[in-house]
């Protein structure tokens, strides 16, 4: 919207204006006014004034609490991963040990495991249950999903080395440090009868180390496991109880090996590495081992002859080349991870490995990818063929992981089944980071996957790691149109019961998050939770061709009335957006791309338009308008987006300019310094307010607050000439805070309503609540200032750093009139202290139960009706209220007794299990695991409002099974012999008594139907002889 000429909201300055023009380069910007002389900082502050106005009268009689709405993200880092492709179920465990289980929307449930060592893998089996093995190496958890709790812990007696599973399986393979492998019952949590003695110390028993590095199950026969060890690898059958082939590798002198080879021959002139993987191809004809010289080494499995030694990126390296060799000096990653995959056709292979591409000094940061493509011929191809099949790739591919963070590890997702080690056609790769968060490989194709809807909102709240977050108010009429009610579901999981909302939307709100990489999501927070479905999502990366670190978001500022949007890059970068149709949009576009994908430099200057470089696959969402760059002013840090088309940025330079988005042009560019002092500082807050000056003056303005490094708070007027040209002026300078100023509130000084400006109320006539001095609350991280005009209202000191963030919020009294309160979040002590108005006595004080990080507290947000976003850690957040003003959909369960019968019949109610134990006592035959019985209505995920379980993730075990007497020999009123002798005489009598009812039956039959032919004939005969 452009305002018109000569509004007469904006008076006219009464200071002449005389602009100091700075070298910067920031200088060579027109504005679209100049700057006025400025008073020196004041501190006129008279004693305390008293407020005759109470704004928050009342809300010291609502019930203050801690009511959690919905966890996001994981408490602690991400380190292991599992994926059930049967259930379409996820799980994950981070390093303080919490697992979450993850199905589709609303669907998940967190436990936490006891122990002080942090798991180490997690596997599901049978559907049933989610394997953890502990970081102790000792003891492995098993957790159900039917009762979601760990049911048994399986301990061994020596450190577990290595393990495997098979999902079909209710067995669990582990190899332990003194070289044993042994198998125990899932179920039972017992050792089998099965123990294998250490191979390796039988054929070399001088070799000290014996542990089991690694084992996997034959991908066809899981009679057949193979078994590596430091120093020898081994197939061993068993049904036949005992080892078909073993596998050696040395390397002669001369040959090179891998990158890290030591070189350190034994006596008969062979240097042997040690084994840290072995793996099986999928049709088992083949296997593979890795080295800690970084050497893959493919073998044939039915006959045990080597077929070729190579590394990531030479072949042949067993093979002696007459140079003399030295150990490398930088040495290589070792190979940290290696999976054999395949295709929907298994014998469609290729090799992801993680580790062996780079120096140790670089870490971890890309996969590298060897695509086989289809398995030659076993029968007709001879050991050179085959050898060349491996030695020559069809394709390989390096996939780069941009992160500071190492890649800590990858899971493979498979769509086709669950076998093949988990690897049977998987299209998406799940990469771990060292810091705790996700990312998602598109594989084959190599991309990073960003797509917040095909994944639960906490792993997309992890992918990529968030760098910055807020929350905001939105009007739900706005919310309506701008999320589908109805989206699709593109969710790659789909397993469990979903639960309905839990608390009905009274306000509509959002919650903005920033990500690694440039991307930004702003989510649909109103009913309480985050859905992945209803999120709007700005791909930076993509618009800019740039996915490096520094295209990785440092600030937001999100204008809910004008679905405008602001972010800045580490670099620098400032983009503005704007919520719009998109007039490049082409339907069936592939995700990236963007109009200019011809052109991928930007164009010179400071400011350039970016419009033309929309996405061309989104129809309608938050299009690219403008882009400004830092020109040496640093990094940005302030950014505030009004709803009145103004953007305002502090840069550490101490730069600040002022953009009118209407004509996207600078109208404001100073370099705030203090004179005085010859001291240097930086805005480090900016809000926008509404109002007058004073009391004296009888028109509104729009005002811009800047908050300074230095505790100086800075009063700005916005007026308009009469063209229609907005001008900036500064009007007041106030030391306020003892340091730098992190939150600045404006308030209006007779509701209390913060009192940002609006389209609305610059193109209409003030209201008589317009006209009123606004209150203006600054912020630092040790006390609050609320001032009025150039007078000092209330303060109010905490110990140093205990201040994270402060908001508004408010709600409904008694008498039904609408109070508001100053929330504040103290990280420091794990508080939230409720404030009055004006007067900033203490209302309540709330302890947290979180362990917040201070660093991410100040990413917190106050809403409104008591809703608070707390920004716990770099990997957690939480929505909750502390008003207890959230409405639940469902009321309270009601017990099946409480009806009318004994209310107003006076008669005794009966439930299904009483009526049950009075017919049939403690035999129940298939009651149990019956639809009918109440207490099976979550597991069989039949809908029923009072017994609906939203948390129930899979069918229970015991509704795969026969149903069971409860009856037991030897008890009371119970099957004994004497009994069991009597039921068999029984039914022998009554076996017999059928079967002779039976014959004499068929006798009288028998005779009717001789008797009945008889007549027939003779009939027949007398009508033959009449005729």
């Amino acid at each position: 919207m452009v305002l018109g000429k000569g509004n007469q909201l904006f008076g006219k300055s009464k200071k002449k204006n005389a602009e100091k023009r700075s070298s910067n380069n920031w200088g060579a910007f027109t504005t679209g006014g100049e700057q006025t002389s400025v008073k020196k900082p004041t501190l006129k502050f008279p004693g305390l004034r008293k407020s005759g106005n109470n704004l928050s009268k009342g809300l010291e009689d609502l019930k203050y609490g801690v009511f959690e709405l919905q966890k996001l993200g994981e408490t602690g880092k991400i380190r292991c991963l599992a994926y059930d492709p049967i259930q379409s179920l996820m799980a994950v465990c981070t390093d303080l040990n919490h697992v979450t289980i993850f199905g589709q929307a609303r669907v998940r449930y967190t436990l936490r495991i006891d122990s002080v060592n942090a798991v180490k893998a997690l596997r599901f089996v049978e559907g049933v249950f989610l394997i953890a093995v502990d970081g102790s190496d000792t003891a492995i958890h098993v957790i159900s999903l039917f009762s979601r709790k760990v049911v048994r812990t399986i301990s061994t007696r020596y450190p577990i080395t290595a393990f495997d599973t098979d999902y079909s399986l209710q067995f669990i393979f582990v190899g332990l440090k003194n070289g044993d492998v042994k198998a125990y019952d899932i179920e039972t949590g017992r050792p089998t009868y099965l123990s294998i003695r250490s191979e390796q110390r039988k054929m070399l028993p001088g070799e000290v180390d014996t542990h089991v590095c690694d084992i996997k199950f034959h991908p066809r026969d899981f009679g057949t496991i193979l078994i590596a060890y430091p120093k020898v690898c081994i197939i061993f059958s068993l049904i036949e109880d005992k080892t078909v082939h073993t596998f050696t590798y040395g390397l002669p002198k001369a040959a090179p090996g891998g990158p890290n080879a030591s070189y350190m021959y034994n006596a008969d002139g062979y240097y042997y590495p040690s084994v840290t993987h072995c793996l099986w191809h999928p049709n088992g004809l083949h296997i593979a081992t890795t080295y800690d010289d970084n050497s893959i080494v493919f073998w044939d499995a039915q006959t045990g002859e080597r077929l070729i030694a190579r590394t990531l990126f030479d072949s042949y390296v067993d093979i002696p080349t007459g140079e003399s060799l030295q150990p490398e000096g930088v040495k290589m990653t070792p190979i940290k991870n290696i999976q054999w995959i395949c295709g929907s056709d298994p014998e469609k292979t290729s090799l992801l490995i993680l580790g062996g591409d780079s120096y140790v000094n670089e870490g971890y940061h890309q996969l590298v990818r060897m695509d086989f493509g289809k398995m030659i011929s076993y029968s007709m191809s001879s050991y050179k063929h085959m050898a060349d099949y491996y030695g020559q790739p069809k394709q390989q591919n390096i996939f780069a992981i941009h992160s500071k963070a190492d890649v800590y590890d990858f899971i493979a997702l498979p769509q086709k089944s669950p076998f093949f080690d988990g690897n049977h056609n998987p299209t998406l790769i799940a990469v771990v980071l060292t810091d705790g968060s996700l990312k998602f490989l598109n594989y084959p194709i190599g991309n990073l996957s960003y797509e917040a809807c095909r994944f639960p909102s906490t792993i997309s709240w992890l992918n990529p790691k968030i760098t910055c977050s807020s929350s905001s108010y939105l009007d739900r009429r706005i919310l309506n149109s701008v999320y589908d009610p109805f989206p699709e579901n593109r969710s790659i999981l789909k397993g469990g019961i979903p639960s309905k909302p839990k608390f009905k939307a009274e306000a509509g709100s959002v919650v903005v998050t920033g990500h690694e990489s440039g991307f930004i999501r702003i989510w649909n927070s109103s009913q309480g939770d985050l859905n992945s479905g209803a999120v709007l999502e700005i791909d930076v990366a993509a618009i800019l061709q740039n996915d490096s670190l520094e295209c990785s978001v440092s600030k937001i500022s999100f204008a809910p009335d004008q679905m405008e949007l602001s972010c800045s890059l580490f670099d620098g970068t400032v983009l503005l957006f704007s919520y719009q149709e998109n007039k490049h949009y082409k339907p069936g576009a592939v995700s990236g791309l963007t109009n200019q994908m011809g052109n991928l430099a930007i164009g010179e200057g400071a400011i350039v338009n970016i419009s033309s470089r929309a996405p061309l696959d989104v129809k309608r969402g938050f299009m690219p308008v403008l882009l400004l760059r830092s020109l040496e002013n640093g990094k940005v840090t302030a950014l505030c987006n009004s709803n009145v088309g103004f953007v305002a940025i502090g840069y550490e330079s101490g730069r600040l300019l002022v953009i009118d988005r209407r004509g996207n042009v600078v109208i404001f560019n100073t370099l705030l310094e203090e004179k005085g002092l010859s001291i240097g500082m930086s805005p480090t807050s900016i809000q926008f307010g509404f109002g007058r000056l004073n009391d004296s003056l009888e028109k509104c303005t729009v005002f811009m607050y800047v908050g300074t490094s230095i505790g100086r708070l800075m009063t700005y007027s916005i007026n308009s000439d009469s063209r229609g040209r907005f001008s900036v002026h500064e009007v007041n300078q106030l030391d306020t805070n003892d340091s730098d100023i992190i939150d600045i509130i404006s308030l209006n000084s007779l509701t209390g309503r913060p009192c940002s400006p609006n389209m609305y109320q610059m193109s209409a006539n003030p209201t008589e609540v317009d006209l009123s001095t606004p209150y203006i609350i600054s912020v630092s991280s040790s006390d609050i200032r609320i001032t009025k005009g150039e007078s000092k209202v209330a303060h109010k000191t905490y110990s140093k750093g205990s201040i994270s963030k402060t908001g508004i919020t408010g709600a409904k009294t008694a008498d039904g009139s609408i109070s508001f309160c100053l929330e504040v979040i103290m990280a420091k002590t794990k508080k939230s202290a409720i404030l009055s108005l004006p007067t900033l006595s203490e209302i309540c004080v709330i302890g947290l139960p979180y362990r917040i990080d201070p660093e991410y507290a100040v990413q917190s947000s106050i809403l409104p009706l008591g809703d608070a976003f707390l920004r716990l850690s770099e990997t957690e957040a939480v929505l909750i209220n502390v008003m207890n003003l959230r409405k639940a959909i469902r009321g309270p369960e009601t017990e099946n007794h409480d009806d009318a019968n004994q209310l107003l019949k006076g008669t005794a109610s009966v439930t299904f299990d009483d009526f049950y134990r009075l017919l049939m006592e403690e035999s129940r035959l298939a009651w149990n695991i019956s639809p009918y019985n109440s207490a099976n209505f979550s597991i069989l995920g039949t809908s029923k409002p009072h017994y609906y379980d939203p948390y129930a993730l899979s069918q229970h075990i015991e509704l795969n099974k026969s149903p069971r007497s409860s009856y037991k020999p030897g008890t009371h009123n119970s099957w004994n012999l004497e009994n069991l002798k009597k039921y068999a005489n029984s039914a022998v009598e009554r076996g017999t008594d059928k079967v002779g009812n039976y014959v004499s039956d068929m006798n009288d039959d028998f005779d009717k139907f001789v008797s009945q032919t008889k007549k027939d004939a003779m009939k027949s005969i007398f009508k033959g002889a009449l005729n």
